[in-house]
């Protein structure tokens, strides 16, 4: 859908201009999104994960480790498809408030197309460089958005979301490097064009909920706390938003509908970009893909 189509629609969680400053900056943060029971279930599903994760010694495809972790020093950086390890994200996304906020920004018709469950350790954990989402995922149309939850209180500290704001009007980004090595970042050669001055901080408290579109550049500094910053990522989309490229977070859910009906039309917008890598081999994280590690 385009803007104007969606705009068409009542909102239902948020005001108009905040719809608005959504369209114009490609992204906000909405506080109090998500109430204290859901912050419970989802805190003991997040416990529960990283006990399972204490005892590998590697990443395997749901668990994602920062090098050096040991089970009496786990290191946890990313659970793949979180909604399909335990129901309580799939059900926060389909009966809580998530759904709906998603259709004042995407229109009445709404699916799934992936989530993640990433983490940045206490005292340094992995910052996340420039980067946009739509490389990593390109659809046939712009309606595409990503939801962070904030699990926890999220201050400066914690490297919160930031993102450029307007930056989603702009290019797509090449996000490999000068070798045609995928690294998941902006290159080199093109993040000195990019103004950092005018970045815009998305902290905020536990329940709050980021969103930015799939084409704005967003990062996040290192975790300089004394504590975890666990978020619950969602990628969403516009029902008539179809991806060119293959899942590489395999899940139960993919496109399926989370409000509204399935599209009986695709929408294609014009544009020329360069594809990701064929991620049917499967696929680790950006952290490891910006680390450079092997693998």
């Amino acid at each position: 859908m385009t803007p104007e189509e969606i705009c068409a629609h009542e909102t239902r969680l948020i005001s108009q201009a905040d719809r608005q400053r959504y369209f114009d900056d490609g992204g906000i943060v909405v506080p109090g999104v998500v109430g204290g029971q859901w912050l419970q279930r989802c805190r003991n599903a997040v416990a529960r994960l990283k006990r399972q994760s204490e005892s590998l010694t590697q990443s395997d495809k749901v668990f994602d480790l920062e090098p050096g972790h040991r089970p009496d020093n786990p290191r946890l950086r990313r659970v793949s498809s979180p909604c399909d390890q335990d129901a309580v994200f799939w059900e926060l996304l389909t009966d809580g408030p998530l759904g709906d906020l998603a259709m004042d920004l995407l229109g009445p018709d709404v699916k799934f197309y992936q989530a993640k469950l990433n983490f940045k350790s206490p005292k340094g954990g992995t910052e996340v460089r420039w980067h946009q989402d739509h490389p990593f995922f390109p659809h046939t149309n712009h309606a595409v958005l990503t939801m962070g939850v904030y699990l926890e209180d999220c201050t400066l500290d914690h490297g919160p979301l930031e993102i450029i704001p307007g930056s989603h009007k702009g290019e797509i980004f090449n996000h490999y490097d000068s070798g045609g090595v995928w690294r998941g970042e902006i290159s080199a050669a093109d993040s000195s064009r990019i103004d950092d001055s005018s970045a815009k901080v998305f902290d905020g408290a536990a329940g709050s909920v980021t969103i930015h579109n799939y084409r704005t550049v967003h990062g996040s500094k290192p975790n300089r706390s004394d504590g975890a910053r666990p978020l619950l990522l969602y990628v969403l989309s516009a029902a008539d938003a179809l991806p060119y490229t293959f899942q590489p977070l395999q899940s139960a859910y993919e496109q399926a509908v989370v409000r509204g009906r399935p599209a009986s039309h695709a929408h294609h917008e014009p544009g020329r970009f360069r594809l990701p890598p064929d991620w049917s081999g499967g696929y680790g994280s950006i952290f490891a893909s910006q680390q450079k590690e092997a693998g």
